[in-house]
């Protein structure tokens, strides 16, 4: 019953962040890094994936879904890091390198539910 809301809990993050890709577009333009071009249509691609994909997690592709997450979180982080390592801001604040630490950790920590999630169906399949 706790990973319902969980679950719950973390597709609603997801799919507000999501939403935020086409509500505040220049933020997530500055943090895609240089070398990806089109970075307005791979920012708001990113938000389509984040409404999208965890929407999965209520379906019989539950299992698939959190892999597909944890490989997309992996993948996404890279702007962050792109952020941190050329010293950007976020919006008009600049993080400390502690800061960027915590988003880091925060990362690792979405990454985690999503496996957890992966968990929870892999055992709901092995008790049939």
């Amino acid at each position: 019953m706790v990973i319902k809301f969980i679950t719950l809990g973390y597709v609603g993050f997801f799919v507000v962040a999501g939403i935020n890709h086409f509500i505040n577009p220049i933020f997530y333009d500055k943090i895609v890094p240089d070398f990806i071009p089109f970075p307005r249509f791979v920012h708001l691609a990113t938000g389509v994936i984040e409404i999208i994909l965890p929407l999965f997690f209520f379906t019989r592709f539950r299992k698939e879904a959190a892999i597909l997450m944890i490989i997309f979180l992996v993948v996404i982080y890279i702007g962050n890091l792109n952020v941190w390592i050329n010293d950007l801001p976020y919006g008009n604040r600049y993080f400390t390198n502690y800061q960027h630490f915590l988003r880091m950790l925060l990362q690792l920590f979405y990454i985690g539910i999503a496996y957890i999630i992966y968990l929870y169906e892999w055992t709901k399949v092995s008790r049939q």
